[in-house]
């Protein structure tokens, strides 16, 4: 048993795809600016707050200052990171951070550079709590207007109260550095809701353009192509696989932004903070890149053995539902059961295969995760011994380092995604790069009022695959208002000559004419209002039967319903409960198929067209339906110009002429009692239908030579 998969599988990456829904959004550039925007917000945020956390341990929480003399200002400071208090220069002590410790010590040596650390008070805050500064008295080393500084082991004899009765100004500065970190992280909120938000809005604006030109466009194409594209996949073309593309958007393409530029910004931030302790981190998370790329070459494996365990599966149960009536008259329940459970634990065997792929992949970044964060602080806490670092410095690296591993495990889970969305992506566009459309390059006005209905084949020659010839040189002329029926065997070219009218499909050779002009000189919306064709299937909308009728057209109730008294169904409709308002199932199943077909008739009365072409139902019908139906057909074919294509060569006797086809060649042309006297290939079809009365409803079926009619 073979099945048609279609499933295709490319590369994780198509840059080419991209590009081209890239074009898609581009008409959306300002909401796609302010993605951006709203990104960067939230990447700068995320980076910022363990920032701010090391400023706050570092200049609140742990803010002591070195005594500096002048002259060593220039080897390890600038003026402005110096608080000078009555001609004695400090520097914060987490600045020496930056300076080698072989130059500290140096300085420390030649007394340049205090060993001592110092705390620095507000003067006005000193004054309020003069008994704690006369007790500091003897310790007090500089003093100005604004400042004073003594050592920090001349504060360690005071209270708790004490110390923080003179640390006010430290106190102050954590409640702003805490609403700065609630301000940081709501921008967080707003940038991260923003950009969610506006990637989806956008992306569902341009899934909105692509299902339209996917609509419009398989509208565009001939019957050759649809007829060669199974209606399920066109479906899913156009919802499924375009649903990809904005999971594309939204869960792949925005989460990757944000999910690289937050690495890339810890990265940046780290380096920025300390770059010694940045390097040695960066040097254990190495391994996680490589960790990650083999996963995804290995998920790309895994996706790609269930993408086709689905495929022959969903392709194996779609045939065996559709045929379930063979399967239990030949009674081959056992054999379809044992081939299902088979296909079955292979997708079963491949989903497994995948998930252990990830089983893998999240404990590893858990394991790297934990392995960066004790490097860092190994080495951490020798550098903050050395006084290399500060203790602010170390804790921002161990939450920059959680930032940084965040992504990763997030970026794995968007392998399959990615997959998925490019395989979808390209089936899209293969669609869209599918153009088997009829030309519309026709200019000439074409007013239904005037048309008369002369219609003319000149020597036509028709087929729908090279080498396969439909029509042979076929020739006639119907002048206006006249009824042609078309009769033949099937496969004989009936039916390919009315879609050549109404130019379903084009000729390959000769014209085909109406008004005494080739119909590829006219528009096809202005063609296709002249002539209109009742198809031999008819076709209702999932609707009401007054939209059915109408088809979109502005016509009062009254109109409609004198079309059906016409055709004779009006009866069926007015007996029904909500009347025109009716709804009909998709197909029009649930009401008959001569029901069907008085409907339709009842259409080409309200559109009400020069030219008719008719492909009479194969069907069978009860004798009372099948009056009224040739009732209805004297109806709508009195006045115009009209093509018959005849099953039943009872209804077609009062024709002007009935034109024979045989195997692509017009044969016989007369009336209904000039053929029989011609006794030719006419007269030996009315033979066989009446005297073969199961034959009746349905002319012969000689072996096709077509795959169409």
């Amino acid at each position: 048993m073979i099945h048609h998969q279609d499933e295709t599988i490319i590369a994780s990456y198509d840059f080419g795809l991209i590009r081209r829904i890239a074009r898609y959004a581009a008409p959306f550039r300002g909401l796609i600016a302010a993605t951006l925007v709203c990104l960067v917000v939230a990447t700068a945020g995320e980076v910022l707050l363990p920032v701010i956390i090391q400023r706050t341990i570092d200049h609140h929480i742990m803010e002591h200052w070195n005594r500096l003399d002048e002259s060593a200002l220039g080897q390890i400071a600038s003026p402005g990171e110096t608080r000078t208090i009555n001609g004695a220069i400090y520097l914060r002590e987490d600045r020496l951070d930056r300076i080698p410790r072989a130059i500290r010590d140096d300085l420390r040596e030649q007394g340049l550079l205090s060993r001592e650390s110092f705390t620095l008070i507000p003067k006005d805050v000193a004054k309020e709590h003069p008994e704690i500064l006369e007790a500091l008295g003897p310790s007090l080393r500089d003093s100005d207007h604004r400042w004073i500084s003594f050592p920090r082991s001349a504060l360690e004899p005071l209270s708790a109260r004490e110390r923080r009765a003179l640390l006010q100004h430290q106190i102050q500065g954590l409640h702003r550095q805490g609403l700065l970190f609630l301000g940081v992280l709501l921008a967080v909120l707003v940038g991260a809701f923003g950009q969610v938000y506006l990637t989806a809005f956008t992306g569902q604006l341009v899934m909105k353009k692509l299902r339209h030109d996917l609509f419009s466009h398989t509208l565009a194409q001939h019957l050759g192509f649809l007829g060669d594209q199974p209606v399920g996949r066109l479906v899913t073309r156009i919802t499924n696989d375009v649903e990809t593309i904005n999971d594309l958007f939204t869960s792949v393409l925005a989460e990757l932004a944000r999910n690289v530029s937050l690495m890339f910004a810890v990265v940046v931030t780290m380096f920025a903070l300390n770059p010694r302790l940045a390097t040695i981190t960066l040097v254990s998370m190495v391994p996680v890149l490589f960790i990650t790329d083999i996963i995804r070459r290995k998920a790309r494996e895994a996706y790609r053995a269930v993408r086709h365990a689905v495929s022959d599966l969903n392709a194996y149960l779609s045939e065996h539902v559709s045929g379930m009536e063979i399967v239990q008259i030949f009674v081959q329940q056992k054999r379809s059961n044992q081939e299902f459970t088979r296909k079955n634990e292979t997708l079963t065997k491949a989903n497994l295969a995948e998930m252990q792929v990830f089983a893998v992949f999240r404990p590893l970044v858990d394991f790297m995760s934990s392995t960066s964060l004790a490097v860092v602080i190994f080495f951490g806490a020798t550098l903050l011994q050395a006084e290399i670092v500060s203790l602010g410095v170390l804790i921002a690296f161990t939450n920059l380092i959680r930032r940084f591993y965040m992504p990763v495990m997030t970026i794995s889970e968007q392998f399959t995604l990615l997959q998925s969305a490019m395989a979808g992506s390209e089936r899209v566009f293969d669609l869209l790069d599918q153009d088997q459309r009829i030309p519309d390059t026709g200019n000439s006005p074409l007013p239904v009022q005037s048309v008369s209905g002369a219609v003319e084949f000149r020597d036509v020659h028709f087929s729908y695959r090279p080498g396969e010839p439909i029509l042979k040189g076929v020739s006639f002329r119907a002048r206006p208002g006249e009824l042609i029926a078309l009769v033949g065997s099937t496969g004989s070219g009936k039916t390919t000559v009315i879609n050549l009218l109404t130019r379903l499909w084009d000729v390959t050779g000769g014209s085909v004419q109406l008004e005494g002009r080739d119909v590829r000189d006219y528009r096809l919306a202005e063609l296709r209002q002249a002539v209109q064709q009742i198809q031999q299937d008819v076709f209702l909308f999932n609707d009401t039967i007054r939209n059915n009728i109408t088809l979109g057209k502005d016509v009062a109730d009254e109109k409609v319903l004198e079309a059906c008294r016409a055709v004779q169904v009006a009866a069926f409709i007015e007996g029904l409960p909500q009347g025109l308002d009716t709804p009909l199932t998709e197909g029009g199943s649930n009401i008959s198929a001569g029901q069907r077909q008085l409907l339709a008739f009842a259409r080409v009365l309200i559109h009400d067209p020069p030219v008719l072409v008719l492909d009479e139902a194969t069907s069978s019908i009860d004798s009372e339906t099948e009056k009224k139906l040739q009732q209805a057909v004297d109806t709508i074919t009195r006045g115009r110009t009209s093509l018959v294509v005849a099953h039943r060569l009872s209804t077609i006797q009062h024709a002007h002429r009935i034109l024979v086809l045989s195997r692509g060649e017009l044969v016989e042309s007369g009336t209904h009692q000039e053929l029989l006297d011609r006794d030719g290939l006419y007269a030996t079809l009315h033979r066989f239908q009446f005297d073969h009365p199961s034959h009746q409803q349905r002319g012969p079926a000689p072996p096709r030579d077509t795959p169409q009619d």
